[in-house]
């Protein structure tokens, strides 16, 4: 049996319907039942002849920091998928960050060796990695820079990371996969999918810095082989190419046959934003959003090398720009 936690999210629907089309037995994890809902409008939208493979899917209601159902989830698995996590870069949410990203994970990792699990598979993200930012070139052997400022998510996912290791020095086997930017999914008001939405509404600013990008097929598919795979107790960052975000965005506008973005979002022009945020936060007129690692990231150059995989699993990265060509086709019809 596999239990895939975050089975509602952008992550976790697509692994289910990819281990569906394997004829799995799985477990998926859900908080509220419209997500399930949306999960069986995803296999009707793309894969409409495993609608019975997804009826036969077990739901149990579960969260992360409620050990009592999560433990009763993990009755009988013997592979984890851990896709679940809080992703939001508001300064404000550090504390919900830190409860489900990296107690939850404590507790995900508790109950899989409590119940013997063979192997689990976290899905991470580049954010944790947290490497000196005067480094250009980012791999898998890239230490965290404790004495830099990091994002609260950033933070949370590498204690959450910290969390998986432990577990590994306690005999379960693990694999960690760090994505950077995930292109893909059906979720258009969800995680970077919202993005083609943003830009079809006349988004007018990009930041000036860089991200790196790799398609949810791929992470699907290297997910799955690592889990299926006798490699263990390893990371991989999984990114295919390095844009300007002033590149991504113009090429996503292109996909759409809508204007980019023209006006560039100066760093100077944040941290005056940054200032008037926390003055209205110690007015309680509005929590404070911005910080300053936050505005550092979204000027950040580093680039992340994704080569590893390549070398370890029979796998080549898809194209971004085909991605991005074909993501513009589905949010158009």
């Amino acid at each position: 049996m596999i239990l895939v936690t975050g089975g509602t999210g952008v992550v976790g629907a697509h692994l289910l319907v990819e281990l569906a089309r394997k004829n799995k037995p799985i477990v998926a994890i859900y908080r509220r039942k419209e997500g399930i809902e949306v999960v069986r409008d995803l296999f009707k939208t793309i894969t409409p002849e495993l609608l019975k493979n997804f009826e036969q899917i077990q739901w149990k209601k579960a969260t992360l920091n409620d050990v009592s159902s999560l433990n009763e989830a993990f009755e009988g698995v013997q592979y984890v998928y851990h896709c679940a996590a809080k992703v939001s870069f508001a300064d404000y949410k550090s504390e919900t960050l830190k409860k489900s990203n990296i107690e939850g994970t404590a507790n995900v990792v508790n109950a899989a060796l409590r119940h013997k699990v063979k192997k689990l598979a976290y899905v991470s993200s580049i954010a944790a990695i947290g490497s000196e930012k005067n480094i250009k070139q980012v791999d898998e052997d890239s230490n965290w820079e404790a004495n830099q400022n990091h994002t609260a998510y950033a933070y949370t996912k590498y204690g959450a990371e910290l969390e998986v290791w432990r577990a590994s020095q306690e005999g379960l086997p693990v694999v960690i996969i760090n994505p950077g930017v995930i292109l893909g999914g059906q979720l258009w008001s969800r995680s970077s999918a919202s993005l083609f939405k943003s830009v079809a509404n006349g988004l007018r600013f990009y930041p000036t810095g860089d991200t790196a990008l790799v398609s949810l097929d791929d992470v699907i598919i290297t997910l799955v082989h690592l889990m299926e795979s006798n490699i263990k107790n390893e990371r991989f960052i999984l990114v295919a190419e390095n844009f300007s975000q002033k590149e991504l965005l113009k090429k996503i506008a292109v996909s759409l046959g809508k204007k980019p973005p023209k006006i560039s979002l100066k760093s100077s022009l944040l941290y005056l934003l940054f200032i008037l945020e926390k003055s209205l936060d110690v007015l309680f007129i509005r929590k404070n959003f911005l910080s300053i690692s936050f505005i550092q990231s979204l000027a950040s150059k580093q680039h992340y090398i994704g080569s590893k995989i390549c070398s370890r699993i029979d796998f080549q990265y898809s194209s971004v720009d085909e991605c991005i060509t074909k993501l513009g086709k589905s949010y158009k019809t």
